[in-house]
């Protein structure tokens, strides 16, 4: 039976991918700071007490593991001398005990200028500082693939669903009054991509199951749903039967705010994302997995986000 330890169990893509894995009958350990801080119903895992941050709790943890899922994330945007650090250990582990890691990449590689449609054969050219640390981490997983290592680089767009913990949507949908109010921070008809967690877990499964037959590096995009928020109005509509009100977004409050706060600071860098088209094409995904990589209809999965914690003005 293979074993996957999971950085960022606690997180949307982490808790989502190990649940995918143990319903394949995967064992799990993960390592964690704090076990009394994860959120409840997550899959069961042997839990090693320790930091990412430091190489002797990771080579621990990882003993008679196959796989290494990292999706683990800096808090609030505080990637500078902590993303890349963090991933040092876990290549270096992955050297060492010749694991697979499998890793969520995103599309701030990438320049909207040489889109909209983006393949594994892109130019990768991007745009702000925290484009150019992600590259800089997809080039030391490559790295890792010459030493010894797998690497498994599944591109996707933002998270949705109910368990994608800071997902941008969850923050702006609303229930009000009249209905659901959504707030749009660009213009209505732009396509957007995103990635709807149960889906994208069941693919990155999926590509685990195939590993070995796989080249060391092997980056792979998620095409999940490209939607405008017209059209997630038009899903939320359809799944809860109410009046779904548009309201563009205030963004003088952030830029006030981003002194103070790298948050702040990050969703403003990031900003371009809601003003200009990036999307994935999935043709080499596809051609692998078939169809073992769902796609749930926008409207069931609105439905499902709905079926939870929803803030109220």
């Amino acid at each position: 039976m293979p074993r996957a330890l999971i950085l960022g169990l606690g997180g949307g893509f982490g808790s989502a991918v190990a649940g995918a894995l143990h319903a394949r009958g995967w064992e799990l350990s993960a390592l964690v700071r704090d076990a009394s801080r994860l959120p409840p119903g997550l899959p069961a895992a042997r839990l090693f007490a320790g930091d990412a941050r430091r190489r002797d709790d990771l080579q621990r943890a990882a003993e008679g593991a196959e796989v290494l899922v990292h999706a683990a994330n800096p808090a609030k945007y505080r990637w500078r001398g902590v993303a890349l650090p963090m991933l040092e250990n876990a290549a270096a582990v992955a050297e060492s005990e010749r694991l697979t890691v499998l890793f969520p990449g995103n599309v701030y590689v990438f320049d909207p200028a040489d889109g909209p449609v983006f393949d594994e054969s892109s130019p990768q050219r991007p745009i702000t500082e925290k484009g150019r640390l992600r590259l800089a981490m997809e080039a030391r997983l490559a790295q890792a693939a010459e030493r010894g290592a797998r690497v498994i680089l599944l591109r996707m767009g933002d998270f949705i669903g109910r368990h994608a913990a800071g997902s941008w949507l969850q923050y702006l949908i609303r229930r009000v009054p009249r209905g659901i109010r959504l707030t749009l921070p660009g213009t209505s008809e732009l396509p957007h991509t995103w990635a709807y967690l149960p889906d994208a877990a069941a693919c990155a499964a999926a590509l685990l199951e195939v590993r070995g037959e796989l080249p060391a590096w092997y980056s792979l995009h998620y095409r999940g749903h490209r939607a405008s928020f017209a059209e997630i109005a038009t899903a939320l509509h359809t799944a809860s039967g109410l009046e779904v009100i548009p309201h563009p977004m205030a963004w003088w409050p952030l830029r006030l705010a981003a002194p103070f706060s790298p948050l702040m600071r990050g969703v403003i860098e990031m900003r371009y994302l809601w003003q200009r088209e990036v999307n994935l094409d999935d043709g080499r995904l596809r051609s692998i997995v078939g169809d073992r990589c769902p796609r749930t209809p926008l409207d069931e999965v609105m439905r499902e986000m709905l079926q939870g914690p929803v803030p109220a003005d």
